[in-house]
């Protein structure tokens, strides 16, 4: 700020900065703090806090302050009512993007830094009172392997249909519909992604009538690999119940059924995939003979006894959606009053025999979706 002109330097070329060097009392809009501009041949033109000037209670990063201003060019530039820094009283909020499409409200909420799921849902809760939905856009690093992607901390565990990623560096969006979280920092997923000024308004806000499909192709046989010849190892050290209820069964964890670990939405279990779907294949067969019929939440109850797993509306979607694949794989019927047994799962003695049997049931998953 200079008085109470704002200053974006994004808006300037570069001999309209020039002027700005022999200009003083510029202040920044969020802490009310002196800054001072500066415009080197090292960096990009930037405003700087004084020494004794650090705004503590509220500092954005450079890469924050970018994106935010990139989102909000980009959405004018498609004729969009849009508002940086909008500030809600009534919900003591700020919004970093703010912006109104076809009679309904937005709010963009960039995000890189690490938060708590209390503080997560307590925002998205304060918009919702409000009539805004809440657009979370996360900074940080992603890798890539496989249809397999590493988030950073920030976007662990949240429990949204879409995760969008934005890259500051090369100013790339990705849009990851329907991610299904592999472990507690890895999902599966087939992102649509390019440059921002490739997609449009529309694109953010889209979203699949019935609810979005999860990706699903071969490269899912390696991840199931992948668990069965290294990861249930790690997973074992610390569920021993798991472990002693697949040993009375006369296996290990690299040889459960073929019948666990398929690609379910979400992370509402807090645990690595393969893990929780063990949990309830093996809490079935436990508790549940063949012939008998059960609902959701009697399963939930036993899950609750035999692994500690607390049930909410997430876990009890993830339950079902679990379920379901054992619909496909006959295992279970469905019925009206929930769920009827009428296999008991194949169990095999080898890694060999596992890793056919998890193949031929790729076929049967691809012929049952015809992909």
């Amino acid at each position: 700020m200079l008085g109470n002109e704002v200053i974006d330097l994004d808006k300037l070329t570069k001999p309209e900065l020039i002027p700005l060097r022999r200009r003083r009392g510029f202040f920044c809009m969020q802490c009310q703090k002196p800054v001072v501009f500066k415009n080197g041949t090292r960096k990009r033109a930037h405003f700087s806090h004084e020494k004794e000037g650090v705004s503590i209670s509220n500092p954005e990063s450079a890469a924050h302050i970018l994106v935010k201003h990139s989102l909000a060019r980009w959405l004018e530039e498609q004729q969009v009512m849009v508002e940086v820094e909008k500030r809600f009283p009534q919900i003591d909020r700020i919004a970093d993007v703010y912006f109104e499409y076809q009679n309904l409200q937005y709010v963009l909420e960039i995000q890189k830094s690490p938060m708590s799921d209390a503080e997560f849902n307590q925002r998205v809760n304060d918009y919702q009172s409000i009539n805004a939905t809440v657009l979370w856009i996360f900074l940080g690093n992603v890798s890539e392997k496989d249809s397999r992607f590493r988030l950073p901390p920030v976007m662990l565990g949240r429990e949204i249909p879409r995760l969008f990623h934005f890259c500051v560096r090369t100013a790339k969006l990705q849009i990851f519909k329907a991610p299904v979280f592999l472990t507690t920092r890895e999902i599966y997923a087939n992102p649509i992604r390019g440059k921002l000024t490739e997609f449009s308004v529309e694109s953010l806000l889209e979203v699949e009538v019935g609810g979005e499909r999860v990706h699903f192709d071969e490269s899912w046989l390696e991840i199931k690999k992948r668990f069965r010849k290294q990861c249930w190892f790690y997973a074992s050290k610390s569920e021993r119940k798991l472990l002693e209820q697949c040993l009375i069964r006369g296996f290990n964890l690299s040889l459960l059924p073929t019948e666990v670990g398929w690609p379910v939405a979400g992370a509402g279990m807090k645990k690595s995939l393969f893990v929780w779907q063990a949990y309830i294949l093996l809490t079935v067969m436990k508790y549940f003979n063949h012939g008998a019929v059960f609902s959701a939440r009697d399963l939930l109850n036993h899950l609750n006894i035999e692994y500690k797993v607390i049930a909410s509306e997430v876990v009890y979607g993830q339950v079902v959606a679990y379920l379901k694949w054992l619909v496909i794989f006959g295992i279970v019927k469905e019925e009206k009053s929930g769920f009827k047994c009428i296999k008991t799962p194949e169990i095999v003695l080898t890694l060999e025999d596992a890793l056919k049997r998890d193949q031929k049931f790729v076929e049967v998953v691809r012929n049952f979706w015809k992909v």
